[in-house]
């Protein structure tokens, strides 16, 4: 019983800091400082600190893109389907090859094409990560869209509707150049871990969404670990 109380207790505490601790409002900033060899993106700096893709430093996660057709009902436009049409004017019709996988990796470029998960003429595309994160790194091209960026809170809500200005802050230029324009990048922090973020950008093109395992979970997951192992050992 006492070993059992001394693993639970500390995973509850941390469970408690994972859900209820806040200390700022969410933020969009940006994110200039990123290095590029061969097309992919090999680390990026943010607030002082290098985070490299090699040593798992970042994490990716799962991009949908999603349409609201008449009724109002949001539709996923599932990979390999033809394209709707277009639910939001002022951009391009939607783009059955720039699909949302291809901003759930670290490619600028993949054989010699653009790799990007593309907004023209749909709604709003969102990324889910297999753990709670609270710092995302967005690569768009261009950074001439307006929009909204919202967290995605751990019950599927969604939080404070951030704005994006074309051609202004918060976007920031790597002059990395992709396809003819340059990569922009910018960040989204959230007071509370959430599991992911949604676009709504008309003609935003995502490069690469990464984000920051979110320290407690991590702490979470280690001491879970060490709950099966002792069970395995007993």
């Amino acid at each position: 019983m006492r070993r059992h109380f001394l693993v639970t207790f500390p995973m509850i505490v941390l469970l408690s800091i994972l859900l209820c601790s806040a200390v700022q409002a969410d933020l969009l900033t940006g994110l200039p400082d990123v290095t590029v060899v061969d097309d992919a993106i090999v680390s990026l700096r943010y607030a002082g600190t290098e985070y490299v893709v090699a040593n798992g430093d970042l994490t990716l996660g799962t991009t949908t893109r999603w349409y609201i057709a008449a009724g109002g009902v949001a539709t996923l436009w599932a990979e390999g389907d033809p394209a709707p049409a277009a639910t939001v004017s002022g951009t391009s019709d939607p783009k059955t090859g720039d699909v949302g996988s291809h901003a759930d990796n670290f490619l600028l470029r993949l054989g010699g094409v653009t790799n990007i998960s593309s907004l023209d003429g749909i709604d709003f595309q969102q990324t889910i990560f297999p753990i709670p994160v609270d710092t995302i790194f967005v690569f768009e091209r261009g950074g001439n869209d307006s929009g909204t960026v919202q967290a995605i809170l751990v019950d599927d809500s969604l939080g404070t509707a951030l704005t994006l200005t074309k051609s202004a802050d918060p976007y920031a230029n790597t002059g990395v150049n992709v396809g003819g324009q340059n990569a922009f990048g910018y960040v989204l922090t959230t007071d509370v871990p959430v599991k992911g973020m949604r676009i709504t950008v008309s003609g935003h093109d995502a490069l690469s969404i990464s984000a920051i395992p979110e320290p407690a979970t991590i702490a979470l997951l280690g001491l879970g670990g060490l709950t099966l192992l002792r069970r395995r050992r007993s």
